[in-house]
This record gives C-alpha cells, structure tokens and sequence, in this order.
C-alpha cells in the first residue's frame, strides 16, 4: 500500500471501529492462497497477461474481463494491502475472506460484510469490481467502488475515490485507469466536484438493453426506486415470487427472486448477477424499467430475458406454480403437530430418551422446547434456566374456535381463524400476491393479538408457574416453540416473537401498568398476552415467506410455548458454535456482546466480540484466540475463564448431543447455542439448535 493512501485513509477513517487483530506480517494474498490451496488473490497486475489470468472473460458488449477488489479503509483493518480477487478460484468477496482469513472472519456472513463495506462510519473496507472496457479497438480499465445507492449521506467523497484511484493505480502496470461511478448518487457527487486530479468515466446508460442472465421467470412485478426498494427489504414486502423492477441496480438482493431488471447497468460479478445466474433467474438492463413496466405493476407475468430484448405477458397461477417449485429447494416435511395432549410439562421431565421420543415431544411441544429439554438432561443444572413447555394442543384450540370478522370473497363474516388461513391457502391471490399476502397476514396477527384466551389455560399456567417459582412476581419469559425452526433441515432462527409475563399482572384488578414483576415495564404483561404474541408470531410475514421457499406445509405448523426465566441487567449475550460455520475449522467459535445488546439481529455499525477457544480430543482448553473486540463498551467482554468454562461444557454437549435426522452428504454437523452471562455472573445456556456446514 502506498504511503499516501495509508495517511488518506488514516485522516479519513481515524473515528472506525476495527478488530483488535494485528495486520498480517505476511502478504494477505500469500496467507490466502495457501489456505485454500489456489490463488484467491493478487496484490499487483502487471502487465496484460497478469489480468488475463485472473479476470472473467466478459459476455457484455462493451468489456472484455472483469475481477473484484477490496482494500482497508482505516490503518487498523486486518487487510492491509489492497488484493484484487483470482476469479478462477472466488466470485464474491466474502466467501473469499471466510474461507481464506477464517481467524480474522470466523463465520462472516453477507450482512456482516455489508457492513464492512457499506456503513459510512464503521466501514473497515472499500470493495469494487475493476473491468477491462472495451472501446471500439482500444480498451480501458475501470474500477467501481460500492456504496449504498440508496441513501444520500453514504455517498463517496472525492477525497476518498481519489486516495482509492492512487493506491489502485500504484499496483496496475497496464493503462489507462478510470473511477467509473455505480450510482445515480455517485454520477451525481462526481458532476458537483468538477475537475479532478483523477479521470472518470461514465457508464452509457442510454443503451436500451443489456442481457445479462437470460431466460425467463413468473412473478408479480413489483416497482421500485432506490429507497422504497431499501424500504421494501427491511419490510421483507418481496418473495421468489415477485419480478422486482429497480430504478438503480443494488448492492445486493439477497432475498430469493423470479428475476430481475434493473435501470442502471450491471457489473457483470456484481451480487445480484451472481446470484441470478446461480438461481437461474432471468436478469438484465432495461432503460428506463420504472416507466417500461408501469403497465404490468402488480400482475402475474412472465418475463424473459432474451439475448437482444425482453418481452412480457401475463401468466397464470398454475405455470407460475409450476416454476417456483421448480425455483425452491425440495420441500422439508414437519412432523404432524400432537393435537390431543393438553398438559404442561417440566423440561426435565420430557421424555427425550429414543429418538422415537424426541419426535413424539418436536410433535407436541415443537423444538425449541424439546431441544431444551435433551440439553437440560445432559448437563449440569448449573448452566440451566427453570421452565416447562405448553403444548401445541392450546394453539390448536385458539385458531380453530376463536373468530374474527374478514371477507373471505363473499363479504364481511365471521370466521374462526383456522378457517381463514385454510381458505387463504387455497387463494391464488393471496399465495401469488406477496403485497396482499403481507396485508392479510397483518391483520390476522393483529386480531389475534386481540382475541380472548381460554380462561382454563390461564389458570393452568398460573398454576404452572407459581409451582415452578414459587412466587406470582417473577418475570418468565414464553418463548415461541413449533414444529417449523430449530431442525437439522430447517433452521427458522428469528422468525417467531418471544415476550416477557409476569403473573401478578395477570392476577391483579385492572390493567394499569407498570408490570408488578418489573417496574422498568411500563405495561402490564399478562399470561393472555404473552401466549397471543407467540401464537400470532406463528403468521409473521417472514416466517411465512420462509417456511414457503423450503416447501413447507402451512396447515402443518402450530406453536408450543417454551416458558423459562427470563433474565434481565445480564452481563454478557452469547452466540457459540462448536466449529466455525464458513470454514473447515473446528474450534469453539464465541460471539459475545455487552448486556442486552443483541448478537444476531445488531443495529447497524454494532459487531459481537469473536473469540476461538481450542478444546483437546481429551477435553482440555489448549488456546483462546481473541479475533475482534466488541464495538460497543470497552475492554473485552466475557473473561479467559468464562470461555473455558462455556468451550468444555460445549464440548461435553457435543459428545453426547443425538442426531436423528440424516446428514446431507458433504456437509458436518454443529451446535448453534445460545448463552447467557446474568447478572450475577453466573453462565448459563437458553438454546440449542443442530446447524448444517
């Protein structure tokens, strides 16, 4: 790296947050390239040859190759020298950093390297494509740099495309070398600064058409600019069975697709290209999509993706069937949900023993609580919270004999909900239509959180807890529990709600906050709520959406309630793995944050600590290895002897924890785990779930 770009980037980013890890000693690309056995990147391009070696040759009409590049936007990055990617071996940045730099980005997801790269004031890498263009005889080099294209305080400043342009510069010996802006907001940065000290070049959007994934996909055509399609993630308002038509060309889209359109051009290795092709889905430019497409927003079409043009006519919901089930994964099937058993039960006091059993207790309480419940009767009750699961059955009960008002197509009636959701799922609107779907789905949630709930459970439950804690003013926690997450096959984190209850509210004269169990709780939180949150959270937008890409039957699922202590000022929130889930690696792998700041689901610019402890075949702790720092507080967050003690109680539930399902062939099995360090600072562990590598 160059001495200016390490003191441009040093004044730029002095205030970003970076992990603790020292810079490599050696070359990144030379550490990388013997990891993964093949070169995964380059510091330097020489000469033509060079670049023809490790580019992708282009089908597009104006390029000739196209590769990836990444370089440290702050001195204390762990990368220190800009690479450019060997195309024969990686296509996405992040899969190359987890799987050549697994130390320094254990587990790295693709928000996580969103983030990285994306986020203004915690960004720790800028990331680009760089494409050999092609102008009539001569050719050019152009490189982009990615920031979001939808919101207008993220945007590059000149002084950062141009510490970017040197350094890049520096390490090409072939010329000549442009900044090609990526965004609307880009062009429009670079048009206010005027002239500059480096060359730009503009990408032609006038052509009418660029191809990029050819073929054809059905779906309800949805129509977004930049920031309703940024809008429209967050809100999870799109499917695999939507065409989006996007204004500019996004970052990513991670989210399943029909296909795509997009009305600025491509890079040709760009994520959502990557992706098309993989999926198969259709994928191209279109000048001006917004407008071209108007008349077919909100329909079920199909669209191609042709080699010279596109075309589009309206499909029916039988051949759109027919290519979604063709698009998903094969169906995972659920085991059909218990609707006989109706009482309570102790974790401890579940009968796990066979794997006939634990299939009998997935079918009655669901797997959370049944997981729980193995786990609990392996370890030591040290690391264990009190609680009993409720069965599927009082779910059962609530939908099928509790109404609401809805028109089902014949005019406002009463229904009870389980006879909605069967005549939904029997509706080509609603199971084509992911806008009315999401709609629907709203209302329902909001009139079961509404609904009354059956005196008798109440007085079961209160019975339950004031047996289990002995008091009516302690705070428990009704966790969601079906027969749809937690599984081998099926992993459903984060899609259902969990609440906090406290008995005394329930038992008390009027409904006046605060909560007698917690004064900090402005609202009471009763045992008839806590049970309408968890139940209704069965028909989370999301958790609909996901169950149907991996062909799950709806009718099928109910929801237990896993109810357990819940824990409140607690020292430390843990996620452990007992290897690391993107790399051939199996050390303990520990993500812990500060207090209640949430490990999985952070706000933007928040990251865990991460830490790998190595545990002997013989169960001893041989090395802590602290990868990152949190981003948040100061100092680290859980001790040497807190990860000892969490790493060999891990280990010895590893030896003993049952696999009944079948392994996929080429894939490993882990422990996904959650823990918890409480106030007192005693460690204990909430949940457990198998996690395929």
């Amino acid at each position: 790296m160059s001495v200016q770009h390490i003191i441009a980037l040093a004044v730029l980013f002095v205030g970003c947050k970076t992990p603790p890890v020292p810079p490599l000693e050696d070359l990144p690309c030379d550490v990388a390239n013997e990891r993964v056995g093949a070169r995964a990147c380059v510091h330097n391009i020489a000469d033509i040859e060079d670049w023809d070696s490790l580019s992708r040759p282009s089908t597009i009409i104006d390029r000739r190759g196209n590769t990836k590049w990444l370089a440290p936007a702050n001195p204390d990055s762990y990368i220190q020298d800009t690479l450019f990617l060997d195309m024969n071996t990686y296509t996405l940045h992040w899969e190359m950093l987890a799987a050549a730099f697994p130390d320094a980005f254990p587990g790295l997801t693709h928000t996580e390297y969103s983030r990285m790269v994306l986020d203004p004031v915690d960004r720790e890498y800028f990331s680009g494509d760089l494409v050999e263009f092609v102008d009539r005889d001569a050719s050019y080099f152009g490189f982009t740099i990615w920031d979001d294209p939808s919101d207008v305080d993220a945007v590059l400043t000149e002084e950062q495309v141009h510490a970017l342009y040197d350094d890049i510069a520096s390490r090409m010996g072939i010329r000549p070398l442009f900044w090609v802006p990526n965004s609307r907001l880009q062009r429009d940065a670079a048009d206010s600064w005027g002239e500059t000290d480096f060359p730009i070049h503009t990408l032609d959007d006038s052509l009418p058409y660029e191809a990029y994934t050819q073929g054809t996909g059905i779906g309800t055509v949805r129509l977004y600019d930049a920031q309703q399609f940024a809008q429209a993630t967050e809100d999870a308002s799109f499917s695999y069975q939507d065409l989006l038509i996007l204004d500019e060309a996004p970052f990513d889209v991670e989210r399943p697709i029909a296909g795509a359109v997009t009305g600025t051009r491509q890079g040709e290795l760009s994520h959502l290209n990557v992706r098309s092709a993989g999926r198969g889905t259709p994928n191209c430019y279109v000048r001006e999509p917004l407008d071209a497409f108007s008349e077919w927003e909100g329909q079920l079409v199909a669209l191609t993706c042709g080699p010279r043009g596109y075309t589009v006519r309206p499909a029916t919901p039988e051949e759109a069937e027919i290519f979604w089930i063709e698009l998903r994964p094969d169906p995972i099937i659920l085991p059909s949900p218990n609707a006989a058993f109706a009482d309570t039960v102790e974790l401890l006091d579940v009968s796990v023993r066979s794997a006939t059993d634990r299939r009998g207790a997935v079918s009655t309480f669901g797997s959370k609580g049944t997981n729980l419940a193995q786990l609990y009767q392996l370890t030591d009750p040290s690391i264990q919270l009190t609680g009993f699961v409720v069965p599927f059955y009082w779910y059962i009960r609530f939908v099928e004999t509790t109404s609401w008002t809805v028109d089902l197509g014949d005019g406002a009636a009463e229904y009870t909900f389980q006879e909605t959701l069967d005549a939904w799922h029997v509706d080509d609107l609603f199971l084509t239509d992911a806008t009315v779907r999401r709609d629907r789905l709203d209302d329902l949630r909001d009139a079961m959180r509404d609904a009354p709930v059956d005196p008798v459970l109440e007085e079961i439950l209160a019975t339950a807890i004031t047996d289990v804690w002995d008091s009516d003013e302690v705070m428990v926690r009704f966790r969601s529990s079906s027969n749809a997450e937690d599984a081998l096959t099926f992993n459903g984190a984060g899609l259902y709600d969990s609440t906090s209850v406290c008995l005394a509210d329930t038992l008390d004269t009027d409904s006046d906050g605060p909560s007698l169990c917690d004064p900090d709780q402005d609202n009471e939180r009763t045992i008839a709520r806590g049970l309408r949150k968890v139940w209704a959270s069965t028909w989370n937008v999301e958790a609909w959406e996901e169950r149907d890409w991996y062909g799950i039957s709806h009718e099928n699922v109910a929801m237990g309630v896993l109810v357990n202590t819940r824990s409140k000022d607690e020292q430390a929130n843990i996620v452990a793995f007992t290897g690391n889930p993107t790399a051939d690696d199996d050390r303990t792998l520990v993500n812990a944050q500060f207090g209640e700041w949430d490990v999985v689901s952070a706000e933007p610019g928040v990251a865990p600590e991460k830490t790998f402890v190595t545990v002997s075949t013989s169960g001893e702790v041989t090395d802590i290895q602290r990868i990152r720092q949190s981003t948040v507080g100061s100092g680290i967050v859980l001790t040497s002897q807190q990860l000892t003690d969490l790493a060999l109680a891990l280990h010895r539930i590893e030896q003993q924890w049952p696999i009944d399902e079948p392994v996929p062939d080429g894939r490993t099995v882990l422990l996904d785990t959650e823990w918890k360090v409480l106030e007192d600072g005693r460690l204990i562990i909430k949940q457990i779930r198998p996690f395929l590598r």
